[in-house]
């Protein structure tokens, strides 16, 4: 927890537990950093954005992805001391080296967040937390962010731990002779449950009794019963005569048979980019963490499958000699064929036909200035991202422009893109973006493609004099910017900012 930073809200788990917090800052949509200190010292900390928990960092390391992988079968203790012997992010050096799947490494994370998150529920009453509001920064990393529902992961941690709330056993006293209705308008698809647990409650719902009548009557397990009871109580998905509305509904239709419902919506905008890390954080160095790690002794010997497959990524065929400046790449998924680029407006326009210019392929950036021939493997990689970038494939872009910054932290131009792809990946936090490039702006003031992004970013979160400065600014620096100029037409003719979708070309 950040000391000269002043907590926005402040509170013990003995009065809030955590699932209460967890219902308090989705209904509030809050977006901002959550930390959790237990009385031994260890701290863990969540990212919250509209809400939703999208970020989780175990003070203790717990829950680590190599071992996952390895328990899992996806990769050996071989391939794992090989890809710790990379910089940058575990998945990210597992995934460009072909040692894994991506859809093995996607779920094994979003098992890896969900079993951080449900630990969290375990904390005792003496755990303290501290709500940062705003502040995503102080839960950063280059993992993307979780896309599991925020009421699949109150129900999971509920399940998991009730007994630790300290509001459980109270909570369930007061209603053994409350009738349990499901409220109509619950989202309990949301919820993810398990089938016997879904059966139980089509039963409740059909049979409307008290709680005390329920257990009588034998439909589930007390505890069992209890648990549900508790987390359908707190999230306000039974109808208890109080007009209130369910967590994360968004209207009230008229009640219909279970078999018919229909799945509510949620109002909180969850992300629809398809994520290959699952949003854990990072795992602790010696795992994955954004560190340089030390690689540990390897006996002499035939190269392991993981570092034929590194050497193929570091060592790329050779490629003509091109002379065009890097790409100015505004990119966001499109499920548009790659060959077919689409611009897509704000609203959608029947006139809005790529141009010739528009359709024509990236060029390949060259080396930064200076750099030497040594360093090349790092401007290979920034070239893979660029690649991945027309691909569509901003996962694959992001973990290269990463391991670039890794093999070189000079470079402007890999910071500058890495923010930028992280910015266009599903629900991203632009103001946070923005925050970055002016980091990066306040080292590089001169850095003519960090001020094209921010500059676009501006206009997106309704900063429009500041986009314009920058635009201005870049074409001060490089008048032949066609990206700046073309966005500073679109500002001047009152047209409102594109959503970018592939490369962004207008």
């Amino acid at each position: 927890m950040p000391a000269e930073i002043l907590p926005t809200a402040e509170g013990d788990l003995g009065r809030t537990p955590f699932a209460h917090l967890l219902v308090y800052v989705l209904d509030k949509q809050l977006t901002g950093a959550l930390f959790l200190r237990e009385a031994s010292g260890v701290e863990h900390a969540i990212r919250l954005e509209a809400g939703a928990p999208v970020k989780v960092r175990p003070g203790d390391g717990h829950a680590m992805l190599g071992e996952m992988l390895v328990e899992a079968g996806a990769i050996d203790e071989a391939t794992l001391r090989g890809a710790l012997s990379m910089h940058g992010l575990l998945g990210d050096a597992l995934l460009l080296a072909g040692c894994v799947e991506r859809e093995v490494l996607e779920s094994t994370a979003a098992h890896q967040f969900l079993t951080r998150m449900t630990r969290l529920f375990s904390l005792g009453a003496d755990t303290t937390y501290s709500y940062f509001d705003g502040r995503t920064d102080l839960v950063d990393d280059a993992a993307p962010a979780s896309t599991m529902h925020p009421l699949a992961v109150l129900w999971a941690g509920v399940r998991a731990h009730a007994a630790a709330s300290s509001m459980m056993a109270a909570t369930i006293e007061r209603l053994r002779d409350v009738t349990i209705r499901i409220h109509s308008a619950a989202a309990i698809e949301r919820f993810a449950m398990a089938a016997e647990e879904r059966e139980i409650l089509d039963r409740i719902r059909e049979n409307p009794l008290s709680l005390a009548q329920l257990l009588a009557a034998g439909f589930a397990p007390e505890e069992t019963l209890a648990w549900m009871v508790y987390a359908l109580v707190i999230t306000r998905s039974l109808d208890l005569g109080l007009d209130t509305t369910p967590l994360c509904a968004e209207s009230t239709p008229a009640p219909q048979p279970a078999a018919t419902r229909p799945v509510t919506l949620a109002r909180i905008r969850l992300r629809a980019a398809s994520h290959r890390m699952g949003a854990a954080a990072p795992d602790l160095a010696g795992d994955g963490e954004r560190t340089r790690v030390q690689p540990r002794p390897r006996k002499r010997g035939r190269p392991s499958a993981f570092t034929l497959a590194a050497r193929r990524i570091e060592t790329p065929p050779p490629r003509e000699a091109v002379t065009e400046p890097p790409p100015s790449a505004v990119v966001e998924i499109d499920p548009s064929p790659p060959n077919v680029p689409k611009p897509a407006a704000t609203e959608p326009q029947a006139n809005d036909v790529p141009s010739s210019e528009s359709d024509k392929a990236p060029s390949v950036p060259m080396p930064p200035e200076g750099q030497p021939d040594a360093a090349r493997p790092a401007h290979a990689l920034y070239c893979l991202a660029t690649s991945r970038i027309a691909e569509r494939d901003l996962a694959g872009a992001l973990a290269a422009c990463q391991l670039a910054r890794e093999v070189d932290p000079t470079q402007p131009d890999y910071a500058a893109l890495a923010v930028w792809i992280r910015s266009l990946l599903g629900g991203a936090d632009l103001r946070a973006r923005v925050a970055e490039l002016d980091a990066l702006l306040e080292a590089r003031d001169d850095h003519a493609q960090a001020l094209f992004y921010r500059g676009y970013l501006r206009r997106r979160i309704g900063d429009e004099p500041g986009a314009v400065q920058d635009l201005r600014r870049v074409l001060d620096l490089d008048p032949g910017h066609q990206d700046a100029a073309r966005e500073l037409q679109r500002i001047a003719l009152g047209k409102p900012a594109k959503r970018p979708s592939g490369l962004y070309r207008s």
